[in-house]
Formats: C-alpha cells, sequence, structure tokens
C-alpha cells in the first residue's frame, strides 16, 4: 500500500512536492474509497484507494507520475541492468542554473509484508549521493540503514544501523556507486531487503494508455489474451466487454507466429529495433484475439481485432486484463491519460470497480493523470482524492490538492475547476495567435 511520496528536483519539479494517499479525518463520505488498516504508530489514520491529478498540458502531472516511475524502475534494475560508470537516469530540473548541479530526490512511505517503510535516495546523474531505510514495525522507527557519499575521499560513510537490521558489510563494498544498496541486497538474498525490494518490483504497476494507435495487437494486448486462456478469467473478461455496450459476445486468443513483416509498419521504430535486436530474423509468438459481436438476423460475427475494431474496443481490452489482475492482487498502480479513447461513463464504471470494497477486498489503488472534469464527481471520488499540477512562470511544477481551498460538501467541483477557481487550467487571456 503507497502512502505518501515526496520529490524535488526532478524534470519541471524544482521544490520538494509532496503527494499523499492519507484520508482526512473530517471527511466521511464514499467509507468504500477507505481502507481501514490499523498500523502501529499510526493509531486512527485511515487511507485511499485512488486519486485524480488534475492539471493543464505541460504542467507537470505526468512527471508526477514519472517520479514514482523512476524511482521504482532505479530501485528494481539499477544493481542489474546498469553498467559500472554509467548514467544513474537522474533528470535535475534545468531551467535554473543551481538545480541542475544538484541532486534529484525522492522518498517513499509504503507498506510491504504488513510493515511500514520510508524509503528515500538523492541522485546526480553520475552517483548516488545519498540512500536510506527505515522501517516501523512496532510503531517507532528503525533506520535499517543510510548511506551518504563523502566527497573528501570519494567514498560512503554508512551511519550505525537499528540492531534489528542485519547487516552485511560485503553487500555495502559491493554496492556501486550508481546502484542502490535496496538493489543489491536482494541480489544476494538479504532476507530483510527481499520483501521491500519485491514492493517495488511486484507492487507498482503503470500503465500508459496515450501510446501509438497501431502497437501490433500480439504485442500490446498481450497481457489479457493470457487471461483468456483461464476459464474463469475468461468469463470475467468477457462480462466486462458485455457490459461495456462494444456488442461483444465472446472473445478467444490463438497462439500466432508474427513475422516482423507483419508488424514493421503499425509499430514505433524504437521498439521494433529493440525486438529485432533480441530475436533477430526468427518469427515472433504472439496471439491472435478474435471479438466476436451479435449481429442482426445473421450468425454472431467476428472482426478482425487490428483492423476493424475502434480504437476504445482495443484499449478496453488491453486495458481489462491488467485492471482484474490489479483488483486480484491487491496492487498500486498509476494510469497517465486515464480517458485516453475510452468513454469517460467507461472510465468511471472501472474507476468504480476499484472504489468497490466487494470487487477491491485486497485494497488495490489507482493514480491517474486527467483533463476531464467528469471524474469531479461526488458520487465517484472523494475531495481528498483530488490533486492539481500547476507550472509557475519560471516552468516549475506545483503539486497541491483540492482540499487546500476548503471546498463546500455541497460545492459543485466540475463547475468551480473549469470556472478555473482551484488553479490547475490553462489561462489563455487573448486566445490563441498565429
Amino acid at each position: 500500500m503507497l502512502i505518501d511520496f515526496k520529490v524535488s528536483n526532478f524534470r519541471s519539479i524544482r521544490e520538494e512536492q509532496k503527494f499523499s494517499l492519507v484520508a482526512g479525518n473530517t471527511d466521511k463520505d464514499l467509507p468504500s474509497c477507505v481502507i481501514d488498516r490499523e498500523l502501529p504508530g499510526l493509531s486512527g489514520v485511515k487511507f485511499l484507494k485512488g486519486a485524480a491529478i488534475y492539471g493543464a498540458n505541460a504542467s507537470g502531472k505526468s512527471n508526477v507520475l514519472a517520479a514514482i516511475r523512476y524511482m521504482t524502475n532505479f530501485v528494481v534494475r539499477s544493481a542489474t541492468q546498469i553498467q559500472p560508470g554509467a548514467n544513474t537516469g537522474a533528470e535535475p530540473f534545468k531551467l535554473d542554473k543551481e538545480s541542475v548541479t544538484k541532486p534529484s530526490e525522492f522518498e517513499i512511505t509504503f507498506v510491504a509484508d504488513g510493515v511500514r517503510f520510508v524509503f528515500g535516495f538523492a541522485a546526480t546523474p553520475q552517483r548516488v549521493v545519498e540512500e536510506y531505510l527505515i522501517a516501523y514495525p512496532k510503531g517507532a522507527p528503525q533506520r535499517w540503514y543510510q548511506r551518504t557519499f563523502n566527497a573528501s575521499n570519494g567514498s560512503y560513510d554508512w551511519a550505525k544501523p537499528s540492531t534489528a537490521f542485519n547487516q552485511d558489510k560485503s553487500l555495502q563494498d559491493k554496492t556501486r556507486e550508481n546502484s542502490l544498496f535496496l538493489s543489491v541486497g536482494p541480489q544476494f538474498n538479504h532476507t530483510q531487503l527481499t520483501p521491500v525490494f519485491n514492493w517495488f518490483k511486484d507492487s507498482l504497476h503503470f500503465i500508459h494508455l496515450g501510446v501509438e494507435r497501431r502497437m501490433g495487437h500480439a504485442l500490446h494486448h498481450g497481457f489479457t489474451a493470457e487471461q483468456i486462456k483461464d476459464p474463469m478469467q475468461h468469463d470475467r473478461i468477457v462480462n466486462l466487454l458485455r457490459s461495456a455496450e462494444f456488442g461483444v459476445v465472446d472473445v478467444t486468443a490463438q497462439e500466432k507466429e508474427i513475422t516482423f513483416e507483419e508488424i514493421k509498419l503499425s509499430m514505433p521504430p524504437a521498439l521494433l529495433a529493440k525486438l529485432e535486436k533480441e530475436h533477430g530474423s526468427k518469427p515472433l509468438r504472439g496471439l491472435e484475439i478474435n471479438l466476436t459481436h451479435k449481429a442482426e438476423g445473421i450468425e454472431p460475427v467476428t472482426l478482425d481485432f487490428d483492423d476493424e475494431e475502434s480504437d476504445g474496443t482495443r484499449r478496453f481490452f488491453a486495458l481489462i486484463g491488467p485492471w482484474l489482475d490489479i483488483l486480484d492482487n491487491g496492487y498500486t498502480v498509476f494510469v497517465d491519460e486515464i480517458e485516453t479513447s475510452l468513454h469517460p461513463i467507461l472510465v468511471k464504471e472501472l474507476l468504480k470497480l476499484l472504489f468497490c470494497s466487494k470487487n477491491n477486498p485486497k485494497g488495490a489503488q489507482i493514480v491517474f493523470t486527467t483533463h476531464n472534469p467528469v471524474f469531479l464527481d461526488s458520487t465517484l471520488i472523494r475531495r481528498d482524492q483530488v490533486w492539481f499540477t500547476e507550472k509557475s512562470p519560471s516552468g516549475e511544477t506545483h503539486l497541491y490538492p483540492l482540499t487546500d481551498y476548503q471546498p463546500r460538501k455541497d460545492e459543485a467541483l466540475a463547475k468551480g475547476y473549469l470556472a478555473g477557481r482551484y488553479g490547475a487550467i490553462p489561462f489563455l487571456e487573448e486566445g490563441l495567435k498565429l
């Protein structure tokens, strides 16, 4: 479970910005949107199943999600996929001369295996300059480790850890300057670090729906197609397609060989080059998806998935497999541009599935970016689930919650947002000019 996240000096974010999924104590609306979970040291604190981030184009809302994704990828990959001396991938704020020379900083509070943790690091493109992990198994903080780069001698100073932590000097020595200790430890079966590492690896998922129209159906929609092989999942997927009013009555997926000739015109060049490098000229194994539609006066008809199904149908199909997986496992998912090629009413119904306690007993969470005010619906999300991003004249992103404005319980949020009451909309005083 994600509790909160802080970031500074990353892309358009210069000063520290904090995002939180802690529920407001005074807001009693929509209890189904709340996770009521007792944690040592946080008596009476409840948590949210999700939040929406609104903002104008280029305001930095996607960069908030990108910061969490960068942190996740760095944890999962830095020990195994970043070569010695390679760039860490940190991207400091570039619009002032001081920030470019400073590290990007990240901190996340979360629950893994029933224990609350705070993990953070600071990194320049060259190296990690600080890293720490604090555990709260019984409510009081336990500093499991902390390392700080000492520029005077080019090495790391390691703080004295809690006696509850199994310190391994050999693992410290194996941790390069461009990798994380949290990434290194699990490679050598460190029993305390592995569950924390696995939370990043397994529990955080990222979906971006704003991709190119044609990605090659067997690759782009493969996760949902694979789930169709399970009879129970097949029925759930068909039920969702039926209830979405796409006219679909059945779905099948059959294995098929796919040549590069078949996909080279429908796939981004960078992805195509990567696949060619990994597979050579060998055909790819994929799944041919067939959606069967009801027809007037004749037998049901199967349409070509790539050429005859709409963008919305294909995107919805691609999304429902991961969506069911998220619900079944209680994952935390981040979705950029959630309404892309999907009708907002359909998106609202997907969100209702996740915010429903019956369908989401394991407390899955979602954080999504959007422009659409239709989701500012008091029957869908609470006021403490709404966040905004706004870019200052100096080009830096500010992230803030709707609750800063203390909206009335009966306030029309969508109307107020479009009127600019909460900021986070384009300000075009004189319109667009040629």
